[in-house]
């Protein structure tokens, strides 16, 4: 190799060696101080986008089981209401069995018909008040600027498509007396001219009682059906975002071991690259002895 004062060729190649030490040592030493492989996208491009869309997965399905929660507090809310509504048609019910048997007289069936007028109130009192957050539930869901009923949407997924979504709104009917075809015939209100607490009226309403009865229970067992579904959607997520954290790991975690045993090289390297700089410097101090000085 040539003695030359021109260009220090051994000392630009040591110095582009040491660069790239001293840049995986730096790259090194941020892993290990932060725990994260990727701590600038230059570290890892494609793993960094691979890692934000698992991430962005991990923390939608987080708020997903979130509102799973909330969904099934609203549907035990609504359950409550719907249990104090058939709690009122079951006592109406044994109203009515007693008022038909012939040992009552008028004035004791006359009061068993202004206690059921108090319940059948109360069964709509609680269908207009029943509500969560300010949102009433058993009173249809009745959008007041079209007439429609409106769709309880919840969001159980991460995604954005139909897949993610459950719509509740089928559970939460209308709960009024009317809606059930129960209104209290004339010929059961002492108010009314048409009064009549016979047994054959007794047990007429009566039947129509007990088929409300029956379709109470069928849409409070439509809520547990939800109820069910929305659990097992927690559990699914629960499950997935596990998988999910693990795969993840593995593009954004360091690997404490091999970091550090990278640390050992890298510091070895750059000792080697600093002395072999040193000795490419004074190279051209050769040059001198030549010339005799």
């Amino acid at each position: 190799m040539a003695i030359t004062l021109g260009t220090n060729v051994p000392a630009h190649s040591a110095r582009t060696k040491l660069n790239s030490v001293v840049g995986n040592l730096t790259t090194t030493m941020a892993r290990l101080s932060s725990g994260a492989k990727i701590n600038r996208a230059g570290d890892d491009a494609a793993g960094l986008v691979i890692s934000q869309n698992m991430e962005a997965t991990v923390r939608g399905s987080r708020q997903a089981m979130s509102n799973i929660q909330n969904a099934k507090a609203y549907l035990a809310v609504a359950e409550d209401g719907m249990v104090s509504i058939g709690e009122h048609f079951q006592r109406i019910n044994d109203l009515l069995t007693n008022m038909a048997n012939d040992t009552n007289d008028v004035s004791s069936r006359t009061a068993s018909a202004r206690e059921i007028i108090e319940r059948l109130d109360e069964i709509d009192r609680l269908a207009k008040v029943t509500n969560f957050n300010g949102r009433t539930m058993l009173d249809g869901n009745i959008d007041p600027e079209t007439g429609e009923t409106r769709p309880i949407v919840i969001q159980m997924g991460s995604s954005s498509d139909e897949n993610s979504t459950l719509d509740i709104s089928s559970a939460l009917t209308k709960c009024f007396v009317s809606s059930f075809g129960a209104t209290l015939p004339e010929n059961l209100n002492p108010d009314s001219e048409n009064f009549d607490p016979t047994n054959a009226n007794c047990r007429t309403y009566m039947g129509i009682v007990q088929a409300a009865i029956g379709t109470l229970a069928t849409r409070r067992g439509l809520l547990g059906a939800y109820e069910n579904r929305l659990d097992s959607s927690y559990d699914n997520m629960t499950i997935r975002i596990e998988s999910l954290e693990t795969a993840k790991s593995n593009y954004v975690d360091t690997d404490i071991a091999k970091e550090a045993t990278n640390l050992t090289q890298n510091q070895i390297l750059e000792q080697v690259n600093i002395a072999m700089l040193s000795q490419a410097n004074s190279l051209q101090s050769m040059a001198l002895s030549l010339l005799g000085g």
